[in-house]
Order: structure tokens, then C-alpha cells, then sequence
């Protein structure tokens, strides 16, 4: 099956796009748990959608604008004071980007990650601090030599996040690919003559083509050629469509 378009009619919100991520994702962690060495790697999934954050929101108390005592406990027991208002107000937007990655961590210690991909939303292409917010994680992974892939399918936006990586990073311009807002790339960091570089894999990933596979780098580990094509399949079959 090639590519669909989830994004715009006939398929827009059937299913609603964060349910197909959600199980793509899933599909690609047992297919990596069952690829990968046994007890040496170990993937997992992790979903955070920003717009979640407005339900934490929600929940914040207001602070008084006048100082006075609070009901709760202090750290040593004794009853905290409320500051007054402070001296100078900035008002400001923090961007939450969405989050929808599958880590792979060593087994041995799991807070050690070895590599990570990314599936783009139509929020990481929204806007420019949006856009800005996702290239500096997929830098940051980078810059710690984390093999990464990302996940292009997003139709409704045109942005392409893997060329402003590669401006945010320096990279050269041959590392970049035409406009095209639907891809897939791998990037694998390696050391070479004494610096930090990075292979890139671009493909292309039109609707109505399947879906190509990518390398996964996994630092201090193995390469593997990830197949995006079959959890897709999946996933979309699992969807009921």
C-alpha cells in the first residue's frame, strides 16, 4: 500500500491523525525489539502532544498580586509567604511542541540513548518557533552523537524541517534536499579526523509511493535499516481502513 494522504479530505481525521502516530509508533518499537540484538537495546515510545499542556494549565493556581501568607506548609514546616508581585511582567508565548519519538536506550542503562526517531506533526511545521523548538532537539541528538531519523508525512504544512536542520547544524547545501514536504532521513554522527560529522540518507516519501526504508545509527551499536513501510502498513490496517 503506498503512502496516504492523512491530511486533507477524504482521510482528514479518519482516523484523527494523533491515533495513526500513535499506533505507527508502537509498530515501530516491536519491530525494533524484535530486530535488535536481545539484551543489549531495548525501544520505547514516547507521545506528548503540546496541546496537552493546556489541561496542566488549567490546574495552576493564580498567585495573589499582593503578598500575604499561603495555607500550604513550608520545607521546614512553617507556613510559606506568597511574594508580591514582582517587579516587571513579561509577557511572552512558550512554545510546546509536540513530542512523538521512539527512543532506543542500551539495556544495561536506560537512560543512556542510542538513537531516536522522530515523527513530525503538523504542530513541529506551524510556526517559526514551533519549527525552531523541533531542529534544536533533533541538533541536541546530534551534537551528542545519537543516531536519528525523522519522519516526514505531514501534507497540510509545507515546511521542511530536515533542510532547516541542516542550516541550524552548518551542514553543506548538498546535504539538502528539494522542498519536498513529505520524506524520511537518517542521520548517522560519526568521528572522522578529528571532529564530530554526520552521514545523511534523504529520501524522498511521496503520497502514493510506499513508504522508504531508512539506516538507523545506533551509536555504539549496530546499523539497521528501518522498515517504515511494513508499520505503516500496519498501523493503517490496525486504524480499519
Amino acid at each position: 500500500m503506498p503512502l496516504l494522504d492523512h491530511f486533507h479530505a477524504p482521510l482528514l481525521d479518519d482516523p484523527p491523525w494523533p491515533s495513526l502516530y500513535t499506533m505507527w509508533a508502537a509498530g515501530v518499537v516491536r519491530w525494533l525489539n524484535r530486530t535488535l540484538p536481545a539484551g543489549e537495546f531495548r525501544a520505547f515510545a514516547n507521545v506528548r502532544l503540546g496541546a496537552q499542556v493546556e489541561a496542566d494549565v488549567a490546574e495552576f493556581r493564580r498567585l495573589p498580586t499582593n503578598g500575604h501568607h499561603a495555607t500550604g506548609p513550608a520545607g521546614g514546616g512553617g507556613v510559606a509567604t506568597v511574594p508580591s508581585a514582582p517587579p516587571a511582567v513579561a509577557h511572552f508565548a512558550l512554545s510546546t511542541p509536540d513530542d512523538i519519538e521512539v527512543q532506543i536506550a542500551e539495556s544495561r542503562h536506560h537512560m543512556t540513548v542510542a538513537g531516536v526517531i522522530e515523527f513530525v506533526s503538523p504542530a513541529n511545521k506551524k510556526e517559526h518557533d514551533e519549527r525552531r523548538a523541533f531542529v534544536a532537539k533533533c541538533a541536541a541528538y546530534l551534537h551528542r552523537g545519537i543516531g536519528l531519523v525523522v519522519v516526514d508525512v505531514v501534507t497540510s504544512r509545507l515546511a521542511n524541517l530536515h533542510n532547516d536542520l541542516m542550516r541550524a547544524v552548518g551542514g553543506p547545501e548538498t546535504t539538502q534536499m528539494p522542498d519536498t514536504p513529505t520524506y524520511v532521513v537518517g542521520y548517522g554522527p560519526v568521528h572522522r579526523d578529528g571532529r564530530t560529522e554526520a552521514d545523511v540518507w534523504c529520501y524522498p516519501a511521496p503520497v502514493g509511493a510506499p513508504i522508504p526504508a531508512v539506516p538507523l545509527v545506533l551509536r555504539r551499536g549496530p546499523v539497521v535499516m528501518l522498515d517504515l513501510e511494513a508499520t505503516y502498513l500496519n498501523a493503517v490496517a490496525d486504524s480499519g481502513l
